[in-house]
């Protein structure tokens, strides 16, 4: 590895050597570097699975020994899980294998199954959906059954049993005892679920869906017919919305007739200024069935056109509203009227002008409170008495989710329910706060705005409710202990804290570059990464802390004197973060060229570890321009509202000024780029600034005027709503600010370029429409200034095939080392140059 350094050094300083005319041999440098991630660990903490990867083809797998300090290479699997602390669960397309860690001696069933872990009986349950075979075996891979002809199931792990259908025959197998209970039902079954007690299974035809319902107390089998709705039809195609609640009513999902007898002219689409342009899109109504007393408690509503149905609990409240009635299309977070209907459809309460988006409202069945979200605030509705009033003291701000200045509407972060309480958490954008609903008491769960910390509470899938029908908010048990990950939006530090809530005591862990925490029995793993500093794993035992992996220990050597500094600017609309990296061969007493990668939040890059590569699908590795004498800054840029232009130039341009003040910059040699809104904000910087030696500009945004006049082919949505209410920010429509539109579009100040631009985009992009990049191009070209397009012919968004992104990121760099290195132009420059 030291040879490769010398080498390295060697074509980096060599006189008149460009790297572009060898490019093999850099890239047979870049193969050294890699990514690892942790895909299992072993609940005694002693096994981890390590996977490293990288472009040129790396993928090994290794199977780490921490007790050891042992490493050992595992063939590639595509999943990996421990059973014990022994025993590793490997699968691939063709094969299940348990590999069992003491005796190295693995058993291994051939096929494509899909696996299931029944934890209470320690078996494995595997499924082939192709053989429609089903089988059971213990940890030690001796297969305990096998049934065959098996068109569906399902796994009650909390009775640890598994249900089965087979023909016109289900059947109930006990996993401890293996006693099964078979039911001859004499349907051809589409649907299949449980409860504690009962077993249902469906046929499920246009007209009636023909039930059957066993009872396992008695196992005794009864049947039912459900004629469908007037006007309405049964779907078998949406069987993850047929749900049984309380074991007395059955929520189905149902298209409407209409819709389905629709007829439409494949050459002719019609729309309609008054009407949402998905009206007419094939979408499943609501209906709930009282299985107790045989009739319908709710029925959709035909004249609803896009009906939105959201449960609130487990129970029969829900909330309903007609996405139809947005015409305009021009928000992601529309204000509608929602209806609040409860106990399965027995009584309703209209809610005006509500904000739609999930996290917006939440209803404690209890208290009869709406909770809803409106204009920063939390805000509480009691259905008994109409009564609105503010939920949460003045003093305490930041609910609000900040991304597009506010312009989402919606909170930070979404409420969090409590098991068996009237009670719920908010958080704003640092802390996490208990609210009583019943005495409308606050308390303070954490403390971190004084710090700058932010503090996120860690959720798995089992805080979140399983229905396709229920807002996905996640319920928490404050009996038990809860793990927060802690993050200093200043320095970047992060970190983890345990806390208990009935003892009020918060447990800290060491901050550092922690992304991730692995507890086990007597004590935690610890992921870490960040720039230029590649996977670690710390283990933190009784307070103590270990680092026992790293990954490339020694080919990080290779770095030299590359760092980085996170720091903070001001300019007048606020202060804001940026990062500066600096190259492998840095020294105060060289200047350096600098390229500045513009994007939102882009100091956040630094996260994430990146080794150098020429193959990314944006054109742009700064790991590669580190290595390649380039100082690289990833500034976090302001946004006013309205007025985002001159608040990106005078952010941009202050965090350059600052900048130079850090490092040895070679102030006549600062290229920009960016990529999608980065691009956008290249156009910007190119057209307003004069800071600029060159720049290149991504599948970009340059004419905000025709934009926010155009469909999105990426959603099928009018593209006003992204000038209005998402990056763009320009919150008024382009009628009300027509002279703002133009202001704040790169393309109408185009005489004032000075500087050659390199102008990208993909061809087949649905996200930003191509013609946006040639109209840029264009405009250099009627000017008569110097610009190269590159059109990726069968590229979208972001290039994907390999030899386009070699391509890409090889001619970013040669323009750039051409621009502010003074290096011999690459064939395909020559002519913008001449």
């Amino acid at each position: 590895m030291k040879a490769i350094r010398i080498y390295l050094l060697g074509l980096l300083f060599i006189q008149g050597y460009c790297f572009s005319q060898n490019i093999d041999s850099l890239e047979s440098i870049y193969s050294k570097y890699y990514e690892t991630a942790l895909l299992a660990n072993s609940p005694d903490g002693r096994y981890v699975v390590l996977n490293h990867s990288n472009t040129y083809g790396k993928d090994d797998f290794e199977l780490f020994d921490v007790k050891m300090d042992k490493g050992t290479k595992l063939e590639k699997h595509l999943k990996f899980q421990f059973l014990t602390g022994n025993l590793l669960l490997m699968q691939n397309d063709d094969h299940c294998r348990i590999l069992n860690l003491k005796t190295g001696q693995h058993h291994q069933e051939d096929g494509r199954y899909i696996f299931t872990i029944a934890k209470k009986s320690e078996q494995l349950i595997l499924y082939s959906s192709s053989t429609k075979e089903l089988l059971s075996m213990d940890y030690d891979g001796k297969i305990l059954w096998k049934r065959h002809d098996i068109s569906s199931y399902q796994f009650d792990d909390k009775n640890d049993r598994l249900i089965y259908n087979s023909g016109k025959l289900l059947s109930v197998r006990n996993l401890k005892t293996q006693q099964v209970k078979t039911f001859n039902h004499q349907n051809d079954v589409q649907w299949l679920s449980y409860s504690e007690k009962k077993i249902y299974c469906a046929e499920i035809k246009a007209t009636k869906i023909e039930l059957c319902t066993v009872n396992l107390m008695t196992d005794q089998l009864t049947r039912m017919t459900i004629n469908s709705p007037q006007g309405f039809e049964f779907t078998a195609n949406l069987n993850s919305y047929l749900e049984i609640r309380e074991d007395s009513h059955l929520l189905l999902p149902l298209f409407a007739k209409s819709k389905l007898s629709d007829k439409k002219d494949p050459e002719l689409q019609i729309s309609y200024s008054n009407r949402n342009d998905h009206e007419k899109t094939l979408n499943h109504h609501m209906g709930i069935y009282n299985l107790k007393e045989e009739k319908w408690d709710y029925q959709p509503d035909a004249k609803q056109k896009l009906p939105v149905y959201r449960f609130l609990n487990d129970k029969g409240d829900f909330i309903v509203f007609d996405q139809s009635n947005d015409v305009v299309e021009e928000q992601q977070n529309v204000v509608l009227d929602l209806n609040l209907t409860l106990d399965y459809g027995k009584s309703s309460y209209l809610l005006p002008k509500k904000r739609i988006n999930d996290g917006n409202y939440l209803w404690d069945r209890s208290t009869e409170q709406l909770i809803y979200f409106d204009d920063k605030r939390w805000m509480c509705h009691h259905i008994t008495d109409r009564e609105d009033h503010e939920l949460l003291p003045l003093d305490i701000e930041g609910w609000e989710n900040p991304d597009n200045n506010g312009l989402t509407y919606s909170p930070e972060v979404n409420p969090i329910k409590i098991k068996g309480r009237s009670a719920i958490m908010l958080s704003n954008q640092f802390d996490y706060f208990l609210i009583d609903l019943k005495y409308h008491q606050v308390k303070r769960m954490t403390k971190g705005q004084d710090q700058q910390t932010r503090y996120m509470l860690q959720l798995s899938k089992d805080h979140f409710p399983r229905s396709s029908w229920n807002v996905k908010f996640a319920e928490i048990d404050l009996g038990k202990e809860m793990t927060f990950k802690l993050f200093n939006t200043t320095t970047y530090d992060t970190g983890f804290a345990t806390y208990l809530y009935k003892k009020n005591k918060i447990n800290f862990y060491r901050h550092g570059h922690y992304k991730d925490i692995l507890p086990y029995k007597n004590g935690s793993l610890l992921i870490s990464y960040f720039a230029l500093e590649p996977f670690k794993l710390t283990k933190v035992e009784k307070g103590q802390y270990r680092i026992v992996y790293e990954s490339m220990k020694t080919e990080k050597k290779d770095f030299g004197n590359a760092k980085y500094k996170l720091f903070q600017y001001k300019t007048s609309y606020g202060i804001a973060n940026a990062a500066l990296l600096y190259p492998s061969d840095y020294s105060e007493q060289k200047k350096y060229p600098m390229i500045v990668n513009i994007y939102e939040q882009k100091s956040r890059d630094l996260l994430l570890f990146m080794p150098p590569f020429l193959t990314t699908t944006i054109g742009f590795n700064y790991m590669h321009y580190l290595m390649n004498g380039y100082i690289i800054l990833l500034p976090d840029l302001q946004y006013e509202t309205g007025k985002i232009k001159d608040s990106i130039i005078t952010s941009l341009e202050k965090s350059i000024d600052t900048a130079r003040s850090i490092a040895s910059v070679d102030e006549k040699n600062v290229g920009v780029l960016g990529l999608s809104f980065g691009g956008y904000e290249t156009g910007l910087a190119l057209t307003n600034s004069n800071y600029f030696k060159t720049g290149v500009a991504g599948v970009m945004v340059s004419d905000l005027v025709s934009l926010s006049l155009s469909y999105s082919e990426f959603d099928s949505m009018p593209n006003y709503r992204r000038t209005e209410n998402q990056q763009i920010r320009m919150r008024d429509m382009l009628f009300e600010n027509w002279n703002g539109y133009l202001e704040n579009s790169p393309i109408y100040h185009m005489k004032n370029i000075r500087i050659p631009v390199l102008v990208w985009t993909g061809s087949k992009d649905r996200n930003v429409n191509p013609f946006q990049s040639k109209m840029f191009f264009l405009g250099m070209k009627r000017l008569q200034k110097k610009a190269v397009f590159l059109e990726y012919l069968n590229e979208t968004h972001n290039i994907l095939l390999p030899s386009n992104q070699l391509d890409l990121n090889v001619k970013t760099w040669q323009w750039f080392d051409h621009y502010l290195k003074n290096r011999t132009p690459a064939e395909w420059i020559r002519p913008i140059t001449q």
